[in-house]
């Protein structure tokens, strides 16, 4: 009776591996038929805070590093920000996911983004600075 069971499981462990293969096929071959649109970063010259109070997003979410706040119609961009070099972009200082919108009407409007740093002496240190940002959109 144990080698019965054995087999029966061995046949549906085989029979499962073959319809989870089928259904990943499926899928890919489904997402291979729908267009890939490919998206051009925004490049903006702007200024950049930076915050360490508050415990709480827009969306209820926490606060973290790797966060900032922006205009509301940038929220789940990520913007790769660079400081500000004559125009072009300089010193890179790192990829910045836009998921909080801030209090202030000049993150609000788009003109300063203000980056979420935990340390106080690192905020006041890092002051205002002009940056150059690249938005980048894209899903995955």
């Amino acid at each position: 009776m144990k080698k019965v069971k054995e087999i029966i499981l061995s046949i549906s462990i085989a029979a499962f591996s073959m319809l989870a293969g089928a259904a990943c096929y499926h899928q890919a071959v489904m997402a291979a038929d729908k267009p890939v649109r490919e998206v051009a970063p925004v490049q903006q010259q702007i200024e950049a805070t930076a915050y360490c109070q508050g415990t709480i997003r827009c969306d209820g979410g926490a606060v973290r590093t790797g966060t900032c706040a922006g205009k509301p119609d940038w929220y789940g961009k990520v913007a790769a920000i660079y400081l500000d070099n004559n125009g072009c972009p300089g010193e890179f200082l790192g990829y910045f996911e836009i998921l909080d919108t801030g209090g202030d009407d000049r993150i609000r409007n788009g003109t300063v983004l203000d980056i979420y740093i935990p340390d106080y002496d690192a905020c006041i240190e890092f002051g205002r600075q002009k940056v150059i940002v690249l938005l980048i959109d894209g899903e995955g």
